[in-house]
């Protein structure tokens, strides 16, 4: 079944210009496909400000933040699967919001709290905690789209 957040496209695209091509791609997203992808938007938002929480040195906020995102990323796809508005596209944007979220944020934040007192040591150690959380979204993607 093709992706329904791209869905629009005709055999007559070919006859139109580039900007009435794109009119056509994108004017029937449905209600059902955008709602959860604006749930997954708004979690990677809250992993960005826990990261400037965190530059900031509010930590106590940059950790609210991080919750945040945990409870919008256990939204997001139950109200997809809910309202059958599950799509590739939000699958990949639910990816990259967990990356940023549980990957990138919190390693930022110990770092800046107190890992920066070990100087390289602490920074190899949020590389090894982004690249492993890297790593294990990747391969859950991947099993995910084996049958």
């Amino acid at each position: 079944m093709a992706d329904p957040f791209f869905s629009g496209r005709n055999s007559q695209e070919g006859s139109l210009t580039p900007s009435e091509q794109r009119r056509l791609r994108f004017r029937n997203i449905p209600l059902r496909i955008v709602l959860p992808n604006l749930v997954t938007l708004l979690a990677l938002c809250m992993g960005l400000t826990a990261i400037r929480y965190g530059i900031e040195g509010r930590f106590e906020t940059a950790v609210t933040a991080v919750m945040a995102a945990a409870v919008l990323d256990g939204l997001d796809g139950r109200l997809a699967r809910a309202i059958k508005g599950t799509s590739r596209f939000g699958a990949e944007l639910d990816s990259l919001s967990d990356f940023v979220d549980f990957g990138v944020a919190p390693g930022l934040l110990l770092y800046l709290w107190t890992l920066h007192e070990i100087k390289g040591l602490g920074w190899f150690a949020v590389l090894v905690f982004a690249i492993a959380g890297a790593l294990r979204l990747a391969r859950f993607n991947v099993t995910m789209d084996d049958p």
